[in-house]
């Protein structure tokens, strides 16, 4: 395995696909290079909040592997990675569709069952989830009330 630089990281979250393996196999080399693991959740976190929506979810399996994996050997990814996650995952959820939440709250629901976090910790990542939801409400009230407001021709058109 090849020694740790945060520039061999952002190149290899850049070639991070949302494949098992790929996911599996850069959180090893993270795992590997644990002693690095501030420079590790700092570059991690800088891109995924660069990253396109539709990559924002690899980077959550990416951290949730890496958390549940190095528990074993000690808790500094855990704990480093707790210190960002409210944020991540309000970054993850800001352009969600229901389907990327949903699989948001099933990486929130595991580390509950399995403790990786406290219920405290765990209710922080989950309001970052609901804030979203609750912005993505009021967008949909706010678009169909504007488009009732219109004459027929006009919705037509605003849809």
């Amino acid at each position: 395995m090849s020694g740790f630089a945060a520039q061999t990281l952002e190149k290899k979250l850049i070639d991070l696909n949302s494949s098992q393996q790929s996911i599996q196999t850069l959180s090893l080399w993270l795992i590997h290079h644990r002693k690095h693991h501030k420079s590790i959740v700092q570059t991690w976190f800088a891109e995924l909040k660069k990253a396109k929506a539709v990559r924002r979810l690899t980077f959550m399996y990416l951290a949730n592997d890496i958390i549940q994996n190095s528990r074993k050997k000690g808790p500094e990814f855990s704990k480093e990675f707790g210190a960002v996650l409210a944020a991540s995952f309000e970054s993850v959820a800001k352009d969600s569709d229901d389907k990327t939440l949903g699989s948001l709250e099933r990486i929130l629901a595991i580390w509950e069952e399995r403790q990786i976090y406290d219920s405290n910790d765990i209710k922080s990542f989950r309001s970052s989830l609901t804030l979203r939801k609750n912005q993505q409400s009021v967008k949909d009230v706010n678009n169909s009330s504007k488009t009732n407001d219109l004459k027929p021709n006009e919705a037509k058109e605003a849809k």
